[in-house]
């Protein structure tokens, strides 16, 4: 299984899943959203753009040492009951739905190794 030990690492390894699977290229904003932020700003910062349409918040991109509680991870899961869910009965334009939009889901063994590096406390 792959292993991310480092940030400079995780744009490279979601491109390459998406280019395996056909899903390139992605435009904006989605392709920046990984490959843009410099560090502090990825692992500190919110979704761009979005926000929680039950707080009316921003949504943080993560929880440094929380994968399970991260929106990058729910979000590639499209985690049943989250505004990730492409099943939601209930989606309206505040849903989000899975990621990458309109392309192949990531596979479990594909999202472990960004949920590893989360849980490694997101090495720099």
């Amino acid at each position: 299984m792959p292993v991310i030990n480092h940030y400079s690492e995780l744009g490279p390894y979601i491109d390459g899943i998406l280019s395996a699977n056909g899903d390139l290229p992605v435009g904006p904003p989605h392709k920046q959203f990984w490959n843009t932020p410099v560090y502090d700003d990825f692992v500190n910062g919110n979704v761009p753009g979005v926000t929680d349409s039950t707080t009316n918040l921003p949504m943080k991109i993560l929880v440094i040492g929380s994968s399970k509680t991260s929106n990058l991870i729910l979000a590639l899961q499209g985690a049943p009951g989250t505004v990730f869910d492409p099943n939601n009965p209930n989606h309206n334009p505040q849903q989000i739905g899975q990621m990458p939009n309109g392309g192949t889901p990531f596979t479990a063994a594909q999202i472990q190794p960004i949920a590893d590096w989360i849980d490694a406390k997101c090495p720099q």
